[in-house]
């Protein structure tokens, strides 16, 4: 019998999908969720808040998976020495990457950094590796809708050893973490990026689980890319509406006005966006669990955000595979932008920063406009010259190097 050929690492789709996550996260840091009276959401927030971080995630352990051998071949996931090598270098990746998100810290921008939350992931994604589909796809849907209720147990069990108010104040940096944090309060940097920060490891490891199963998928064939499409759409479907079901029920909304603290009026556009909204507050609460709200961290919130990543994914595979391949061209802007993710993240960083003060009396869709230009244009350069990203070149030649010789 001939041998089915392996699903190759580098799959367009997913560098397509990959660069619409990057998008949409710098489209969450420059333009507003909510509208100036916040009683609305915007498109932005609508789109991508909470979605886009979701979907960087996912498609993180989907290239963790096709790091690992992918699917399609006997060999896939590797095994023995090539897998204990695959970990030794995912290791070295992820120390390098915190270090760097830490670094990042230090900028003067208004953004939640992940780097130092996705380092972490990885990290304990290293067990789960040598898993193939099925086993990935329990482990993904038990901590979906398990780690919640940990996050929730845990939430009100410290809450009633040290109090609400010193808990969800105090057990959480408030800001991004930086190097200091490491040296000067370690305790509470590991539990923000745990348990209480912006991307709780607990909670999004589920991501990464769910990724793993993704690229242990045959991506490269048009009948998955469609049920991952369709599927994914219904999913995300689903959780939406069960969500507003629940939340429909008496007293429900009442009570997600009062211990978030948005209020009635400000409630539909915070449920939608979770532009600034006060989960924390009501994570020990039963109406937590009707939350599908961005980055509440609820089951609702992570089976929706699977099923909408999925859904692009499919999307993105199926744009790219249709008519073998012919949209792969038009497509190579957004396709280079989500080969060097790593690069334009940490950029758009820096560069929030530097031009800050140039850029203040900008309009919020002109400096939006301006940073995606940017991205689709670095990604049409090293794409058209077969560059890799400037980051992602150093992380891999010294992970590579320091995990020793390759099996």
């Amino acid at each position: 019998m001939a041998q089915t050929p392996p699903v190759k690492r580098r799959i367009p789709g997913v560098d397509a999908a990959r660069g619409l996550a990057l998008l949409g996260m710098i489209a969450t840091h420059l333009a507003g969720l909510v509208t100036a009276h916040g009683t609305e959401p915007t498109v932005v927030g609508l789109v991508f808040a909470g979605k886009s971080s979701a979907l960087f995630a996912t498609l993180a352990g989907v290239g963790l998976a096709l790091l690992t051998g992918g699917a399609g071949s006997r060999t896939a996931p590797h095994r023995g020495q090539h897998l204990a090598w695959d970990r030794r270098r995912v290791a070295v990746r992820s120390v390098l990457i915190f270090i760097l998100g830490l670094a990042c810290g230090f900028l003067d921008m208004n953004v939640a950094v992940i780097l130092a939350h996705y380092a972490l992931l990885f990290l304990a994604a290293l067990p789960f590796l040598h898993l193939g589909a099925r086993a990935l796809a329990a482990w993904a849907a038990g901590w979906i809708l398990l780690s919640p209720v940990v996050a929730s147990l845990v939430s009100a069990a410290l809450q009633s050893a040290v109090g609400r108010t010193e808990y969800v104040d105090g057990w959480r940096l408030w800001s991004n973490p930086t190097l200091m944090d490491l040296f000067a309060r370690p305790g509470l940097l590991a539990w923000d990026l745990l348990f209480t920060g912006y991307y709780p490891v607990l909670q999004w490891l589920g991501y990464v689980l769910f990724g793993l199963f993704l690229g242990r998928l045959r991506l490269d064939r048009l009948r998955v890319a469609g049920l991952l499409a369709a599927g994914g759409a219904a999913v995300a479907a689903l959780a939406f509406l069960l969500s507003r079901g629940l939340q429909s029920l008496p007293g429900v909304a009442e009570t997600l006005a009062t211990g978030t603290g948005a209020g009635t009026r400000g409630l539909e556009a915070e449920l939608l966006t979770g532009a600034s909204l006060s989960t924390e507050q009501v994570q020990h609460l039963p109406v937590w669990f009707t939350l599908a709200t961005p980055h509440s961290g609820a089951p609702l919130d992570l089976v929706l955000t699977c099923g909408t990543s999925a859904m692009v994914l499919g999307v993105c595979l199926l744009a790219t595979q249709v008519a073998r391949g012919v949209l792969v061209w038009p497509l190579m802007p957004l396709i280079g932008a989500g080969a060097l993710p790593l690069t334009l993240y940490a950029g758009h960083l820096v560069a929030l920063d530097v031009f800050e003060s140039a850029t203040a009396a900008w309009p919020r869709t002109g400096l939006l406009i301006a940073y995606w230009v940017g991205c689709l244009l670095a990604g049409t350069l090293f794409r058209g010259f077969g560059w890799r990203g400037p980051l992602e070149s150093v992380l891999s030649r010294v992970s590579g190097t320091l995990a020793g010789p390759r099996p």
